[in-house]
């Protein structure tokens, strides 16, 4: 049931998009049992000059650059916080092996959504 918005500001060729886009939805798939078919992302482009993101707040390591991506997930309520942060690593993990973009540039938001307030659809609340 999540839908995903990725905000980005750094253009990003058609392999790139795909890959990001598998390797959220893998790691939605393994860390919160989404189903196969339970594929909702939007990517949403945004203007670089319009950015204020520190480099380097709350980083261990590395820092941020063009390639930053906001990541909004939107979900129902329910996942233990070691299915949030396994989300977390394993996404930042797939994201950085298969593509040029470092975990540093991934910014990700988990929102909690109650079943009653989605509709996928056809005006029916299919979760309740």
């Amino acid at each position: 049931m999540p839908i995903v918005k990725i905000f980005y500001g750094k253009e990003f060729d058609v392999e790139t998009v795909h890959k990001i886009n598998l390797a959220i939805h893998v790691s939605l798939k393994e860390c919160f049992q989404v189903p196969e078919d339970d594929t909702f992302q939007i990517w949403i482009p945004t203007n670089p000059a319009f950015h204020f993101i520190d480099e380097n707040y709350l980083l261990t390591h590395g820092k941020r650059n063009d390639m930053f991506m906001y990541i909004e997930i939107f979900c129902g309520p329910g996942r233990s916080d070691d299915q949030k942060k396994q989300l977390y690593e394993m996404l930042a993990l797939k994201v950085e092996r298969e593509t040029t973009v470092t975990k540093q540039n991934l910014f990700i938001l988990l929102n909690e959504v109650p079943l009653q307030n989605w509709s996928f659809g056809e005006g029916y609340a299919q979760m309740i």
